[in-house]
């Protein structure tokens, strides 16, 4: 049954029907001629196996015959956020999925890819067209290959990167690093392709997060915080930062207690160092350099 319902501008329905959860979503396009024209634009997919029935998910089959269905009628126009989340399904169907979706516009990626094959899935590079790369804010993916490379070009609004248990080397992330010049948050987690990795340029980076147990040589350059958890097998560290003394001497003999080599550049140091019973036991090397 159609329901008849007020006159209004189809950008209004457009916006009306955005703003609604995808389930619900779906339900008005199936009553209303008005909010099924503006279903083929709706911005916000996000599936998983809770998102059409939070009491009771669908798992397998079932959820992939839905998703398929929404994909296909999909105009592929005006996507802003696209999260493909833990389900299992063929590489086939993610690659027109994301065919369909990842268009000029679209500005959060997320994509959980399946396990359970031979191989791993290959995110395909080819996606990020120009016009992808200057509308894309926040790229996540897990469990995949991802292989860009220096053709790629510029990421130019990517503000957040996260990668977890991606196949990727250290020279193909430093490539897309150095496209990613507006880049404020990077997390990486079990990528263990990554044995050196060097990264320029990345002014807005604030925070630097690292559970690495076999990090052994750090060189940090500009003012992103940094933290580290137990560096147990950091054995050279480089920093060049304001106020850096007194972090290192009250910070650093506890996080990385085998550190051999330490060389610190530091500027405007307004504080006196304290003197502490903590010290670098198997320090072999030590450079200060003050202003």
């Amino acid at each position: 049954m159609i329901c008849s319902i007020p006159d209004l501008p189809e950008d209004i329905w457009h916006h009306i029907h955005s703003l609604m959860p995808l389930c619900d979503a779906a339900r008005v396009a199936c009553l209303s001629r008005a909010f099924l024209r503006s279903w083929r634009c709706y911005p916000n997919l996000t599936f998983n196996e809770y998102v059409f029935s939070p009491e009771a998910p669908i798992y397998g089959c079932g959820l992939c015959n839905i998703i398929d269905c929404i994909m296909r009628n999909h105009s592929g126009i005006g996507v802003k956020i696209l999260k493909l989340q833990s389900f299992h399904t063929s590489f086939r169907n993610l690659n027109r999925w994301l065919r369909v979706a990842v268009k000029p516009g679209i500005e959060e990626l997320t994509l959980r890819a399946p396990d359970g094959f031979r191989k791993e899935y290959m995110f395909p590079c080819s996606l990020l067209s120009d016009g992808v790369r200057n509308s894309i804010r926040y790229l996540d993916l897990f469990r995949c290959t991802f292989s860009p490379t220096a053709e790629l070009g510029p990421l130019r609004s990517l503000t957040s990167l996260h990668l977890s248990q991606v196949r990727i080397t250290g020279d193909e992330l430093q490539c897309l690093l150095s496209n990613s010049l507006a880049l404020e948050k990077l997390k990486l987690s079990n990528c263990r392709g990554i044995i050196c990795l060097i990264i320029f340029s990345c002014m807005r980076l604030k925070l630097i997060e690292s559970r690495a147990p076999n990090l052994s040589t750090l060189d940090l350059h500009g003012k992103p915080k940094l933290s580290l958890g137990e560096a147990l097998q950091l054995k050279n560290l480089r920093m060049d930062q304001s106020n850096l003394l007194c972090y290192a001497r009250t910070e650093l003999p506890s996080i990385m207690p085998n550190l051999e080599t330490l060389d610190l550049r530091s500027g405007d140091e307004v504080v006196n160092t304290p003197m502490l019973p903590t010290k670098f036991l198997c320090l072999k090397h030590l450079t200060i350099c003050l202003p």
